[in-house]
């Protein structure tokens, strides 16, 4: 439950902008003509951001760590944002072992996901029971005059993430692969691999990009991230060399540059023991 708790958190110290329209669980500002993004609210049902955008007369939503209760407010958001029925969930990606969360789609509805996140998805307990279309590195979309990438980025903050691009609008949705204006929990990801696919992300060159946490940003808050995010890395990979055992490295870790990011005194022991013992794994197996 750490993760999740983790997560819960990060919404109450990572703030929103205000002056959009208010839900239970998200605010909703507006991208462009017909694209939108839903901001988890601290306090509220979501804990993780949402996107949706209309494709012709329908619309397409994505996101991840949909309980039940989160998903109902975000389609009841979606139908006072437009008239039009949501054709397409995106499900951008799942954590092994919770079966509470992205479970409860409606089924009618297609949800959209990588084959990886499928697996994840049929590993829980419970049964699903909506329709799936699963892909391999990636789907597009052309719908209603738009065009709707998906990527498939492999190996990240999980396995099979999933970014939703708007080429045409210049308008990228990231979901848990980037944290804007916060440190940001590192769950179950791979640390080299997310730094890979956030280099890849800002080739993209997107004017707004919509974040797991936190408001909607632009390619330089991508950027920062992604030097927090190595800086991180960097300074464990130090301290593994220098051969400090994890217990040690929690004692002797210091990245005073970046102690003011909202949660990353609250996330730290969390995050430098992943990172630890991924970062370990790498290099044990490069040694092999």
């Amino acid at each position: 439950m750490r993760f999740f708790t983790a997560l819960w958190f990060l919404l109450l110290v990572i703030g929103a902008p205000g002056a959009w329209a208010n839900t239970l669980s998200y605010q909703v500002e507006k991208l462009d003509e017909g694209v939108y993004a839903a901001i988890a609210q601290p306090g509220g049902r979501a804990s993780s951001n949402a996107f949706f955008v209309e494709a012709g007369d329908v619309v397409i939503v994505a996101g991840a760590h949909f309980t039940a209760e989160a998903l109902r407010d975000l389609m009841s958001v979606v139908a006072t944002t437009t008239p039009n029925p949501i054709r397409y969930f995106i499900l951008c990606h799942h954590h092994h072992g919770y079966s509470y969360i992205d479970l409860d789609f409606p089924p009618g509805k297609d949800v959209l996901m990588s084959w990886q996140t499928y697996q994840a998805l049929e590993s829980e307990p419970r049964q699903i029971r909506f329709p799936v279309m699963f892909f391999n590195q990636g789907l597009t979309l052309k719908m209603g005059g738009r065009t709707i990438i998906l990527t498939n980025m492999e190996r990240g903050h999980s396995e099979g993430d999933t970014v939703v691009y708007l080429p045409d609008s210049g308008i990228l949705f990231t979901s848990d692969l980037f944290y804007n204006k916060g440190a940001g929990f590192l769950g179950d990801g791979k640390m080299e691999d997310w730094v890979l696919a956030l280099e890849f992300l800002e080739r993209l060159r997107a004017d707004k990009i919509v974040p797991g946490y936190g408001p909607v940003g632009n390619r330089g808050d991508l950027t920062e991230f992604k030097n927090y995010l190595r800086a991180f890395l960097s300074e464990v990979l130090r301290l593994i060399e220098e051969g400090h055992s994890l217990e040690e490295a929690k004692k002797h870790f210091s990245l005073p540059r970046y102690e003011h990011y909202a949660g990353f005194r609250q996330f730290l022991e969390g995050n430098l023991e992943h990172a630890y013992n991924d970062l370990k794994k790498t290099l044990n197996g490069s040694t092999q």
